[in-house]
């Protein structure tokens, strides 16, 4: 057994997550792909394998939002310099804040407010609720004058959702199936699972937490509180992939970076993620210290994104290097946080083995 299946191993021994999936690679090269544990941690519980879907939380984030708007921008829909409510007219706040603040966590917006609880059980409609979150976000207080501090917020993803709804006339779900999943081919990276039997079922599915206010085991349905009461399917949280599905978009981006993507005009990614660009917009980069890509992904050349529920993508433009890591951390209970641990060890003992 090497380093990294020892790694794994002990993770699933001290119930880090039932299941994981691992892939990694270089360029268009995949160097390993693997899976561990089960969907659930009942005794009798299938095991994961190449097809088992995660609820990717956070991911969603540069995996569906951000590329939507990099398409938006070149499509003409979507100006960066243009206030919010440019967009959203109702979205009144004295701060002036832009599209591009919201891509690059500058708002100053709080990181999450529990916006479901005004609008759980109350039977709205979607416009309804759209609405209800636009104002209570507008109406809540700054973490940080606009432009001064980047600061993580879901906020400030859930109206890019909003702008991006509302500039393309549909909503997110269809948005992402028809700009991005299917151009790139992503046959098993959807919203609301559950609701697609011809793509999956429960028992493809890898389980997350027991929610006390749904009052039930969360299962191929999405576990971030306020992506549920919009739908499931919202610009900070919702997707649901396969490794093997985000190795392929991970693959896209580096080709959009090269210049040899057809999916995406190299000018409009430079906007985004280009070398000069700081903070990059919708991404997350390698911090100088404690990074939980590890300490072998160059921080100068390297983007990534982490997930509340225990995923992460992190691709290295200067090698083409990248590595994906889904785990079901939250199943049963969140409370334990042992990935924050295990993450950076499985990054290091990959890239300074086999990457």
């Amino acid at each position: 057994m090497d380093k990294v299946e020892t790694l794994f191993s002990e993770a699933l021994r001290d119930k880090l997550f039932s299941g994981a999936q691992l892939i990694y690679g270089r360029g268009d090269t995949t160097l390993k792909r693997a899976c561990f544990g089960t969907l659930r941690t009942d005794p009798d519980s299938e095991p994961v394998g190449d097809y088992t879907l995660f609820d990717i939380a956070s991911l969603t984030k540069p995996v569906s939002t951000a590329s939507l708007a990099m398409l938006a921008c070149e499509r003409g829909e979507l100006d960066l310099e243009e206030e919010v409510r440019h967009y959203l007219p109702e979205f009144q706040r004295e701060a002036r804040i832009r599209v591009i603040d919201l891509l690059q966590h500058l708002s100053g917006l709080p990181a999450w407010l529990p916006l479901y609880e005004s609008v759980r059980g109350k039977g709205w409609t979607y416009p309804q609720i759209q609405s209800q979150l636009i104002d209570a976000i507008a109406a809540a207080p700054a973490a940080a004058p606009l432009g001064t501090e980047r600061i993580y917020s879901d906020l400030g993803f859930i109206l890019l959702g909003f702008i991006l709804e509302k500039v393309s006339r549909q909503r997110l779900e269809v948005l992402f199936r028809e700009r991005v999943a299917g151009p790139l081919g992503l046959q098993q990276t959807l919203f609301n699972p559950v609701n697609h039997p011809d793509q999956a079922s429960p028992r493809d599915i890898a389980a997350t937490e027991v929610c006390a206010w749904r009052g039930r085991l969360l299962w191929g349905e999405v576990h971030d509180d306020n992506a549920s009461v919009m739908g499931g399917a919202a610009g900070h949280a919702g997707l649901f992939a396969t490794a093997g599905d985000v190795e392929r978009f991970a693959r896209a981006i580096l080709a959009a970076e090269r210049g040899t993507s057809p999916w995406i005009n190299r000018e409009i990614f430079g906007r985004f993620l280009g070398h000069e660009v700081f903070p990059k917009l919708g991404w997350d980069t390698v911090s100088p210290q404690g990074s939980q890509a590890g300490s072998q992904f160059a921080a100068a050349s390297s983007v990534g994104h982490l997930a509340f529920t225990g995923c992460s993508l992190w691709l290295d433009f200067s090698d083409g290097k990248y590595l994906i890591l889904l785990t079901n951390r939250v199943h049963p209970s969140r409370d334990n946080d042992g990935i924050k641990a295990f993450r950076p060890k499985i990054h290091d003992a990959v890239v300074g083995t086999y990457l």
